[in-house]
């Protein structure tokens, strides 16, 4: 009987053990597939650009196909007169789903993800001559933005899903959604190196580093002369007010120019006096925005530039 005994307890302890090392074999097996996994996923990451200066792609296009999710499917021009029809900031009941190409990129990438993670921008047929605005867009999967360069520029084709609505009964605009799709990510054009400031003159990482350590909402004293390359434009007008806003980078750091002035002052007259990859003096004092170094509107004018359209 206590032979029987023992062998039955035996038995018991021995199962117990093949079940225990079953179950940690299967916990390593699953933790191995896991890291398989990351690993797979991290070199299928999309290459793009991070900074001026890392650019080592220069791509034209970068595709990244997302599966498509529910909405009703229309075009950009449809859209625009679905919410012509509508009552002002009253939002649609169905779902809309909508490709088009970027024509205006209103949000500024340095706020990304500094104060936004979600951005804004105009959508068009193409070649259309109307836009539809794209307002509080998070990124693919309805995830936020972390990175600028994951910022759609213009010239990419994107599809997005949102709501619509006519925004205080003159703006078209889709809203409350997401991108589900990049059918073309255009990247910026390679970084073609700044020269180092001459006497009297900063750099932009300089200004940078200044700025930022001015109390939020605090301008600096002292009027500094930055130079920098004209990386992006978000915005130029050419009429009553001239001014625009645009970023210079030193290939390291980004300072914001927020509604400056042209050359020596002077309004701009022509959206071709300010272009990416101009080389440009800047004359402003800094500004501490939300941890952002610009400057305050109407604060900054050009004292040098490359452009020979002035």
């Amino acid at each position: 009987m206590h032979a029987i005994l023992r062998k039955c307890v035996y038995t018991r302890t021995l199962n117990c053990n093949i079940i225990k090392i079953n179950k940690e074999m299967k916990r390593e097996i699953l933790m191995l597939t896991a890291l398989v996994a990351m690993v797979f996923l991290g070199c299928k990451e999309r290459a793009y650009i991070d900074a001026p200066g890392e650019n080592s792609h220069n791509l034209d296009s970068i595709p990244l196909i997302m599966p498509d999710t529910d909405g009703i499917e229309i075009t950009v021009d449809e859209a625009i007169a679905l919410c012509k029809e509508m009552d002002a900031d009253v939002k649609s009941a169905e779902i809309y789903k909508i490709s088009g190409v970027i024509t205006k990129n209103t949000t500024n990438p340095l706020n990304v993800p500094s104060r936004y993670q979600n951005i804004n921008f105009n959508l068009s047929d193409n070649g259309g001559a109307t836009s539809l605005a794209c307002y509080y867009m998070n990124n693919l999967r309805n995830r936020e933005f972390r990175n600028n360069s994951d910022v759609p520029r213009v010239g990419s084709r994107v599809t997005v899903r949102g709501v619509l609505t006519n925004y205080k009964g003159t703006t078209p605009e889709i809203t409350s959604g997401f991108i589900v799709r990049i059918d073309s990510m255009v990247a910026p054009p390679p970084f073609p190196g700044c020269p180092d400031p001459d006497e009297g003159e900063v750099s932009v990482s300089y200004a940078v580093n200044i700025a930022t350590q001015l109390a939020d909402k605090t301008e600096s004293r002292k009027t500094y002369k930055i130079k920098g390359v004209v990386t992006e434009i978000m915005s130029i007008d050419t009429g009553s007010y001239g001014n625009a806003e645009w970023i210079i980078s030193d290939g390291t750091s980004f300072f914001y120019i927020y509604r400056g002035k042209g050359l020596n002052g002077n309004k701009f007259t022509n959206a071709n006096q300010l272009q990416v990859n101009d080389t440009i003096t800047v004359q402003t004092k800094l500004y501490n925005y939300g941890g952002i170094a610009e400057t305050k509107a109407n604060g900054a004018m050009i004292i040098k530039t490359t452009n020979k359209n002035w």
